[in-house]
């Protein structure tokens, strides 16, 4: 009952009756190698199989163009564009005025050695906030990264001039690139030696310390995601605490109010489901894990933004031959220490300067915490604390205040989850309350009067 989503590689059919029937057509069921290859067959073949992808997603008869951050993966697109196309091609980035989260410098950078036509543009925070209610309406949902609100602004700079772009979306879910998989792994390591070593009683004392000593929320928080913290949980529920929430269980359970829990239900289980179907080890359940739920959201999140500015957007990372090739990669080829994503900057390492195969990953950030500081943060508390808002009766509002009290006096940065606890209210005014953006409902209007019969005179 009620609405749902259709998953990605299913469809839906309609039998005799009118009773639909979903069928999965696609399923990334492929074990990784058991050994025996050395790393440079991963990585020669890696960079062959990419290449023709590439190649494959530059098929257009429309202008196409590469989105590029200055990060690894859409310098890797942009680098091979260039190299298939031997042409300049054209690269539009997004950044700030604020240096600190603004990745411009390193797209700079790229384009200069890739000798591309490129694009810049800066956003401030008063666009940022202006174009909240639209984008969320165009989003269907809560906007839950930050990063889509630039994700619009680039897509809206790229239609300027091309249809069609490529992105870098991708290679972190299937190659092991962001640090939460490497501090996964490396805390299960931890555990192991710390059970086999630590008496019960210990490790029960240091845990007591952790949730009621004297630390603060931060230095808390950040323990208790540790291996000391982990208290015989699984690994997936430790994953799915750390990384795939703004809040904690704890949190969430302080959060709600009693009739919010009684509808809420259990936020991983679809998760759980993927996990639990999974196979190998901790890493490639993991990968798997997050392609099935992670990936599919930020997906639908690059194609609405995309597409609300009139643009198509393409992931060669994710042809399908690709991605089951990355799920053949043994782990120790894909992770060394805390470094990930080691097939691909070997792979690519021909094309691009040093210093952006070996640069951090950044994550499309966002000075969202830096715009949070002044009469900013008043401001969402305000509206979060409305009575309009109360009276949804989902969260308790003495909770929110501390939440925003604690950031307010620097005693924890809480940016993430009053963006989450925002963007809930703000969707809830569009959709539930029906407070559409000018420009949308103008659009809808015309919509509706396209869809409406004609009407017939004398009828």
């Amino acid at each position: 009952s009620g609405i749902q989503k259709l998953l990605p590689a299913h469809t839906l059919q309609l039998d005799e009756n009118g009773e639909p029937e979903i069928n999965s057509y696609w399923d990334l069921s492929v074990a990784a190698d058991s050994g025996g290859r050395p790393q440079t067959y991963y990585v020669r073949t890696y960079r062959e199989m990419l290449e023709e992808c590439v190649s494959s997603h530059l098929m257009s008869d429309v202008p196409l163009g590469v989105f590029l951050s200055g990060g690894l993966d859409s310098s890797a697109v942009a680098a091979l564009t260039t190299k298939i196309r031997r042409a300049p091609i054209e690269t539009f980035s997004v950044g700030y005025g604020e240096e600190a989260y603004s990745e411009l410098p390193y797209a700079r950078q790229v384009a200069q050695h890739l000798g591309s036509r490129h694009h810049e543009i800066r956003m401030r925070r008063e666009e940022f906030f202006d174009a909240l209610p639209r984008l969320i309406w165009h989003e269907d949902e809560p906007i839950v990264w930050p990063s889509s609100v630039s994700l619009y602004f680039v897509a809206r700079l790229a239609r300027e001039r091309v249809t069609v772009v490529l992105t870098g979306e991708g290679s972190d879910e299937t190659l092991g690139g962001y640090t939460r998989y490497a501090w996964t792994m490396m805390n299960s390591r931890m555990d192991r030696a710390y059970r086999t070593l630590t008496p019960d009683r210990l490790r029960k004392l240091v845990r007591q310390g952790i949730n009621a000593g004297p630390l603060g929320a931060t230095a808390r928080r950040k323990l208790g995601h540790t291996f000391l913290g982990r208290d015989g949980v699984s690994w997936s529920s430790f994953y799915f605490d750390n990384f795939y929430s703004a809040f904690s269980g704890a949190e969430q359970d302080e959060l709600l109010t009693e009739d919010a829990k009684s509808t809420a239900g259990d936020a991983y289980s679809g998760s759980m489901e993927y996990w639990e179907s999974s196979s190998g080890d901790l890493l490639h359940r993991l990968l798997y894990t997050d392609i099935k739920t992670y990936l599919v959201e930020l997906l639908m999140k690059q194609d609405q933004m995309s597409m609300a500015a009139s643009i198509e957007s393409r992931v060669p990372f994710l042809d399908h031959v690709l991605l089951e090739f990355a799920a053949r990669i043994p782990t120790q080829f894909s992770i060394k220490g805390q470094a990930g994503k080691c097939i691909l900057k070997s792979a690519v390492k021909d094309l691009l300067p040093k210093s952006i195969i070996d640069r951090k990953k950044a994550g499309f950030p966002t000075p969202w915490a830096y715009w949070l500081e002044g009469p900013q943060l008043g401001d969402l508390e305000r509206i979060l604390l409305e009575p309009r808002s109360l009276e949804r009766g989902l969260f308790k509002p003495e909770v929110m205040k501390r939440l925003f009290a604690e950031h307010r006096a620097g005693r924890a940065d809480h940016g993430n989850r009053i963006w989450r606890l925002l963007n809930l209210e703000l969707w809830q005014r569009v959709f539930i309350d029906g407070e559409m953006p000018a420009q949308e409902r103008e659009l809808q209007q015309n919509l509706v009067s396209v869809a409406a019969p004609p009407v017939v005179p004398g009828a």
